[in-house]
């Protein structure tokens, strides 16, 4: 034991293997942490040889320097997935969020006037040519979109809201917290199942302020259902001059029939054409860009939400609004299909079916490593488009030496991770939301997985 202990390089040998490698702060953490590890090893009997020190001091420079947020291959076949970040962007977004990030910027600045400007107009009257809007408001998400909006037209005053539209929008918010939270007073009306204008009628009185409905935007009823339309609620503001609301989640701005897809999905510019006095939506699902929320509607109640003091807190940053705006151009320049998102919803089953047999090509090359190729269905998730299943192709993999669930870590844990999703004890990369680019990453990640012992 005392001859092992003896064999642990000093930290100044280290340093100086190492020196103008690696910073030398990190690597005197690495080496602490290491030499620590590797004592607690020797006093229990775990370890027998110290060769290995300095590859592990290395390995955990490596770690140290490494950052926590991390590019991940996405290959669960869930475009708009909110765990891996929901939309990617299109290349010449990210290109000018940096060009954007690297200097200074117009972000409050008129350059015509050469006096203090509004960041909202970078994007207002592009969101206004796509959609027909009076009036545009961005800020930070869809949930601050709601809780904005409900805080500013209908404070300590009644929301009228269907029971069956009183959803949880995703990690256990929900529609009537955010609703408690703006200072807006719930009226619940009909059932889980039906609702009908009339109930929305019968709950009008002198204090209701809004007239609110919700896009089940991530999950679906049918069988003994009914639900009161935009039109019929249209009808009803109007006739009792009262506001008309519209969480429309998605922030979808075309239709999507464009690309094959069938869907219920409300388009923004389309609820505003139907009379909604104001609608909002997500940026980063179907619209494709950088995580917003967009709020469009009747110039009066919306500038009425930028007075709000609330604005402010909920505005974006400047590389937001680079990202929504170069997104946004995109749509104006007739390019839509080219947003990463809708590219993906709508690629082919011969295309996917064809990189698919690439990479199973590839992937037969690696010892020990069961490929085949699957036809399967996928979701676009995200909390969009909940009835829409689209086929896709998938390589399905099996280790030998290795449990699915172990072999879906591995790769987890490589650099960049792969994220799959296991089916019937199989691995699955859905080639939807793979890349051709990505398919090296994926063959080199698999090729350098080690045996089972390792990954334990």
């Amino acid at each position: 034991m005392e001859e092992l202990f003896r064999k642990i390089p000093q930290v100044s040998k280290v340093l100086e293997h190492f020196k103008g490698k690696y910073p030398e702060e990190l690597v005197k953490r690495a080496v602490r942490e290491v030499t620590q590890m590797y004592r607690e090893e020797i006093r229990e009997g775990l370890r027998s040889s110290v060769d290995s020190i300095y590859k592990d001091i290395e390995k955990r420079i490596g770690e140290l320097s490494s950052t926590s947020l991390k590019r991940v291959i996405n290959a669960t076949g869930v475009v708009i997935n909110t765990n891996l970040g929901r939309a990617p962007l299109h290349r010449e977004v990210v290109n000018f969020i940096e060009e954007i990030a690297l200097g200074y910027s117009n972000l409050e600045y008129d350059l015509e006037d050469g006096k203090r400007g509004s960041r909202n107009s970078h994007v207002e009257e592009l969101l206004k040519e796509l959609t027909g809007a009076e009036s545009v408001l961005v800020v930070n998400n869809n949930a601050g979109a709601v809780y904005l909006v409900l805080n500013t037209l209908a404070r300590e005053r009644e929301v009228v809201v269907s029971r069956g539209e009183l959803v949880e929008i995703g990690g256990s918010f929900r529609i009537p917290d955010i609703m408690e939270s703006s200072g807006a007073r719930l009226r619940e009306v009909g059932t889980t199942n039906r609702t009908r204008v009339e109930d929305y009628e019968k709950a009008i009185g002198e204090d209701t302020a809004l007239l609110m409905k919700v896009h089940r935007s991530n999950f679906h009823m049918e069988g003994f259902v009914e639900e009161v339309s935009l039109e019929e609620l249209v009808l009803l503001g109007k006739k009792h001059r009262i506001p008309t609301y519209y969480d429309a989640g998605s922030g979808l701005l075309l239709d999507l029939s464009r690309f094959g897809i069938k869907s219920e999905e409300p388009e923004l510019g389309e609820c505003l054409r139907k009379g909604i006095d104001v609608v909002s939506g997500s940026g980063d699902k179907l619209l494709g860009g950088p995580q917003a929320g967009v709020i469009l509607g009747k110039r009066d109640l919306v500038n009425a939400m930028k007075r709000n003091p609330m604005a402010r807190a909920l505005r974006v940053d400047k590389l937001t609004l680079a990202g929504l705006e170069k997104t946004l151009r995109l749509y104006l320049e007739g390019r839509a299909e080219d947003i990463p998102v809708l590219r993906m919803l709508a690629e082919s089953p011969t295309v996917l079916r064809r990189r698919a047999k690439k990479l199973a090509r590839m992937l037969k090359r690696i010892k020990g490593l069961e490929v085949e190729l699957l036809k399967d269905r996928a979701k676009p998730g995200g909390g969009s488009l909940p009835q829409l299943e689209l086929e896709t192709y998938c390589v399905s993999l099996k280790h030998e030496s290795m449990s699915t669930e172990k072999l879906s870590r591995a790769l987890r844990l490589s650099e960049p991770p792969v994220v799959g999703r296991v089916k019937r004890d199989r691995l699955l990369l859905d080639m939807r939301t793979v890349s051709d680019q990505e398919l090296k990453d994926i063959f080199k990640a698999l090729s350098n997985l080690k045996g089972d012992r390792d990954q334990d």
